[in-house]
């Protein structure tokens, strides 16, 4: 075993070099700049020096710290362990272990790698950084955090110039600021435009006063996300978005976070409660993630189931355009505005003498017997509503109705739905959550 003097370790260390090496560019230089001591040794016909303690070697703009390096000057490959530390002009990676690969200039580091660059912190099992493309791969628990955002992902690939992501499988990113997490298998994210998909979901979770929580939930083919001046996402395909009673469908769905709002196109469709809404288009504006106001425009309808029992009458309503209003997620009024038409059934009410008993309390049951229906037209037609019940009904300008007697109505509902009737028996309901497992087992770290 030879051990030298750090002066003598550098000469030791040139005099061993390739006699081309110099006439490489500066950067293709190997420079030892410290160490303890270094053994020299010859292993099946290769040379190879082995670097221990405090060592510290530069390759143009990358410097690289650790306990210990084993260095073939054959392969130009260098093993590094005990707390390598990586640099280079902006990024700093450690590791437990690595490898350098002085000819690619690729670094290798295993069993527990972190980078830090700026305010951004990466971390994963293994990690592969290729300095002249200024790329790093990571696997295995990759986990990436700043101060608005945290990704995590099986795998992840990140391009320092371009400042582009891509992360793969599992991918789960929490925005801090508006409690939004996004999942999905593939990830891309570039100058400020996001792009996720396999089995893409938007969840993002509210607590109220209470203590109970509400959520919001966007599934589609693909998402993307907008970090512009307005943060914006768009679910593209087969689309369906719930949160607590309301349900939509729609071909393509617009969030925008910061305006609490919604926009559906391309054949929407809205469930709330016993309710359906559609139209050309719907734009939902919430209030502190409550439902404010819907807005329905172009051949705007709505229906709603009018007797539990009997199931094939329906309250209808149709115009050009629709506007309803909430409170407290309770409906509020419905403005039917352009052509307006409304179609009600009518039912009398009356007390079932056969229920009464004496010794009870309220024990008297309410009879509801259907009684034809009223369809009436008008420029605009008003419905309010208490405690989600009709309470009135104003109509405003060329007003025009007719009364179906129930005797001709019966049996011939069908016949009465106005134009454009499209009731849909089943809502459509959210595919299975493929990250629930994923989310338990992040939540519990």
């Amino acid at each position: 075993m030879l051990r030298t003097s750090f002066k003598y370790t550098i000469w030791l260390i040139f005099l061993s070099l390739p006699s081309n090496i110099f006439s490489q560019q500066d950067d293709r230089v190997i420079i030892l700049n410290r160490a303890d001591s270094l053994v020299g040794k010859v292993v099946n016909g290769e040379n190879i020096r082995e670097l221990i303690g405090n060592v510290m070697f530069s390759q143009g703009k990358v410097v690289v710290n650790c306990d210990r390096a084993i260095q073939n000057f054959k392969t130009n490959k260098i093993q590094l362990t005990g707390n390598v530390i990586v640099r280079d002009d902006s990024s700093t990676l450690y590791g437990k272990r690595g490898i350098y690969h002085s000819n690619d200039k690729v670094s290798e580091a295993f069993d527990g790698v972190q980078i830090e660059e700026g305010t951004q912190k990466l971390s994963a099992d293994y990690a592969k950084y290729f300095i002249d493309e200024r790329k790093i791969y990571f696997k295995g628990n990759v986990l990436v955090q700043d101060t608005a955002t945290r990704l995590v992902s099986d795998e992840l690939t990140y391009f320092r110039t371009d400042k582009k992501t891509i992360a793969v499988s599992n991918v789960k990113i929490s925005q801090f600021k508006n409690n939004m997490i996004v999942y999905g298998n593939y990830f891309k994210n570039f100058n400020k435009r996001s792009f996720i998909t396999n089995s893409p979901r938007v969840v993002q979770i509210d607590t109220a006063k209470d203590g109970s929580s509400d959520t919001l939930i966007i599934v589609s083919k693909e998402i993307h996300s907008f970090q512009d001046t307005v943060e914006s996402f768009l679910a593209i395909d087969n689309v369906i978005i719930k949160r607590g009673t309301v349900t939509s469908e729609s071909g393509t769905a617009v969030y925008y976070t910061d305006y609490d709002s919604i926009i559906l196109r391309n054949k929407p469709f809205i469930w709330y409660d016993q309710t359906q809404v559609s139209g050309d288009s719907i734009f939902i504006k919430l209030q502190n993630r409550k439902l404010d106001k819907v807005y329905v425009v172009g051949n705007a309808f709505a229906i709603s189931r009018s007797d539990s029992i009997l199931r094939n009458r329906f309250d209808q309503m149709s115009g050009e355009n629709i506007t309803m209003t909430f409170s407290e997620d309770k409906i509020q009024n419905i403005t039917v505005d352009v052509t307006a038409t409304s179609l009600y059934y009518l039912y009398e009410e009356s007390l079932d003498e056969s229920s009464r008993r004496p010794s009870a309390k309220d024990s008297t049951i309410i009879l509801r017997s259907p009684n034809g229906l009223n369809r009436t037209t008008g420029d605009q037609i008003i419905i309010s509503f208490i405690d989600k019940s009709v309470d009135k009904i104003k109509i405003i300008g060329g007003v025009e109705g007719v009364y179906v007697p129930e005797n001709i109505v019966r049996g011939k509902e069908a016949d009465y739905n106005l134009a454009g009737f499209n009731w849909r028996e089943v809502k459509p309901a959210l595919p299975p959550n493929p990250f629930a497992e994923l989310q338990r087992t992040i939540s519990n770290k």
